[in-house]
């Protein structure tokens, strides 16, 4: 189905007809995500929208949940940019609220000290008692009103730290939020390569990475339904969880690509790790909740890469993948590791 550029009938229930046509013709639930885009697709007023779902059509992947929530984030999710805009607001009026304060304190600090210069050089000049005692009385109204000044920036810093560890904990959210895959609750590709950046700075041993891939993904979608799809997909991230290494990195990498990355491993420990992840998916069996239907036994395909000496996360991953493709060229449901 091809996007049209404008909606001759002008009709919006028409538009929302054919987002929901669209979405059955492609097995996609009506979840709010899947509608948005559907509904901008058929519209046709963005074309990258439109150019990458076209991509996904016209090539051999099928379409799913996790292809449209990644379509969504890169060209429809400008929400969460105007949320991180609107903190950075926040920030800036509290930052200006806390320099006025401050300013403030120290114009009376300045009043007070300038008081204090002016009443002590009086002194030489007094002759008599009411003259001590209105220098008295300055110093004492200089000081009751700095004292005054302080109280309240003392307040004002108490409110303004306040609210920096309102929004430092939302901006922590949203980092969160974007670093993790919704569906299985592991990091997602951009999590992933973040992290991997930081423990490539800091790890003494070199890391292996495991790249993993459920064989046969579209057969399953289309026998049982997206929504069984899913829950394979959970099974294997769940998988993948049981059997990691406490500090072992796990992602969704794609929508049925997951990777495991294991610091200070070696070539044979990681090629262990990965058939333990491939023998626990091999034995699992699923049963489809509401009919009771045995969902057919399910395998993944892995490669296995060693990092090299100052080799980044793009040419690891690109010699496991390597790895993965002749695992698949193997006959699928093994391990291989990159030579």
């Amino acid at each position: 189905m091809k996007p049209s550029q404008k909606d001759k009938s002008g009709a919006r229930s028409d538009l929302g007809e054919r987002a929901l046509a669209f979405l059955a013709q492609h097995r996609l639930s009506a979840s709010p995500i899947n509608y948005w885009v559907a509904h901008d697709y058929i519209r046709g007023n963005d074309p990258s929208l439109c150019e990458a779902l076209n991509s996904v059509i016209g090539s051999s992947s099928a379409i799913d949940d996790f292809v449209v929530r990644e379509i969504y984030e890169q060209h429809v999710a400008g929400e969460a940019l105007r949320r991180f805009h609107g903190m950075g607001e926040g920030i800036e009026k509290l930052l200006g609220s806390l320099l006025g304060d401050v300013l403030s304190a120290s114009r009376n600090t300045s009043g007070l000290q300038a008081s204090l210069t002016e009443n002590l050089g009086r002194l030489d000049e007094v002759r008599d008692s009411s003259g001590l005692r209105a220098i008295a009385q300055n110093l004492a109204q200089a000081a009751l009103a700095a004292n005054e000044s302080n109280a309240a920036l003392k307040k004002s810093l108490e409110a303004t730290e306040q609210e920096t560890r309102l929004l430092r904990g939302e901006l922590d959210k949203h980092r969160r939020e974007a670093m993790v895959d919704p569906l299985t609750g592991l990091l997602n590709r951009r999590g992933m390569l973040i992290e991997a950046a930081k423990l490539f700075d800091s790890s003494d041993g070199p890391p292996a990475l495991l790249v993993m891939d459920i064989d046969h993904f579209k057969r399953i979608n289309d026998t049982y339904g997206h929504a069984v799809g899913d829950i394979v997909i959970q099974k294997v991230a769940e998988a993948m969880l049981a059997i990691a290494p406490d500090q072992a990195m796990t992602a969704r990498f794609g929508g049925e690509e997951f990777v495991m990355l294991v610091p200070n491993a070696s070539i044979d420990r990681a090629q262990q790790l990965a058939e333990k992840v491939r023998t626990s998916i091999e034995r699992l069996r699923l049963v489809r909740r509401h009919d009771k239907l045995e969902i057919a036994p399910f395998t993944i395909s892995v490669g296995v890469a060693l990092r090299q000496r100052e080799e980044s996360i793009e040419p690891l991953f690109d010699r496991a993948d390597k790895a993965l493709y002749r695992a698949k060229h193997n006959g699928r449901n093994c391990v291989v590791a990159s030579s």
